[in-house]
């Protein structure tokens, strides 16, 4: 039975009686005026249902009703009253409709959001790029002589652009006698001591590290004769023809003497 405000419903003894609230809602929590005389819940598999049940007699004479509020706070923040009458029940399930705002879930913080299309995009195309040059250091590695420092050989492979991404990749020999550890890859953007009359004698020259987004070495440990593959990311920083930058890679027992390459 369709009720209508103000909220009024029959109850009796040895009746349990249903209340429909709308299914995009839910029962948060159900409060009484007088708990000696009713008993109400939310069904726990379906809280958009509650249950009111009359828990004693009316009182010594057969006409003398009772009645209490009942409150019914809802998910959606509405509070709903109905009002609890003994006495002869007219029916027993009973609906109370309202219009519930359509409110989207918070999103966990855990679950972030998907990234966007052109994010997946992006990303795609770097994974492949990376496993092709990774690959080719891999399947088809160089002879030429390199550069060679602190025991070491660096072979330059090739340079790739993706947005304002740079990737790198090379490869390194441990062409010493003995086992070495290599230290991590690092960029550095270079600039020159000043040149003429006004370059003040000992002028250092300046070292500024440049981040690496990416940085991958098939092989930290390198017995004699044997090749770590490489691969780096960075944004390369805008410089002046005075300026280089320069990928170095070093042995970790000889780290002042590491093997630099000129990017650009």
């Amino acid at each position: 039975m369709p009720l209508v405000p103000p909220y009024t419903i029959s109850t009796a003894p040895h009746f349990a009686v249903l209340v429909e609230f709308p299914r995009a809602d839910s029962i948060r929590r159900i409060a009484l005026g007088d708990s000696n005389y009713f008993l109400a819940e939310a069904d726990k598999d379906d809280p958009h249902y509650a249950i009111v049940k009359q828990i004693r007699p009316s009182g010594p004479k057969p006409n003398q009703a009772i009645e209490t509020n009942m409150l019914v706070y809802m998910a959606s923040g509405r509070v709903v009253n109905i009002m609890l009458k003994s006495g002869k029940l007219a029916d027993t399930a009973y609906s109370v409709d309202y219009p519930v705002p359509n409110v989207q879930p918070p999103t966990p913080p855990n679950d972030p959001p998907p990234a966007p299309p052109e994010t997946v995009k992006r990303e795609t195309a770097r994974s492949q790029l990376e496993s092709k040059m990774l690959s080719e250091v891999t399947t088809t590695p160089k002879k030429d002589a390199g550069i060679a420092a602190g025991g070491l050989t660096l072979r330059f492979y090739r340079e790739e652009r993706l947005g304002d991404l740079a990737l790198v990749s090379f490869d390194v020999e441990n062409t010493s006698k003995n086992v070495i550890d290599l230290e991590d890859p690092r960029m550095n953007l270079i600039t020159a001591a000043g040149k003429g009359k006004d370059r003040k004698k000992g002028t250092p020259t300046k070292i500024e590290p440049i981040e690496l987004v990416q940085s991958e070495v098939s092989a930290k440990q390198l017995r004699p004769g044997e090749r770590a593959a490489c691969l780096i990311a960075f944004r390369p920083p805008v410089h002046d023809s005075d300026q280089q930058v320069l990928l170095s890679i070093g042995n970790r027992a000889m780290a002042d003497h590491p093997t630099t390459y000129r990017i650009e």
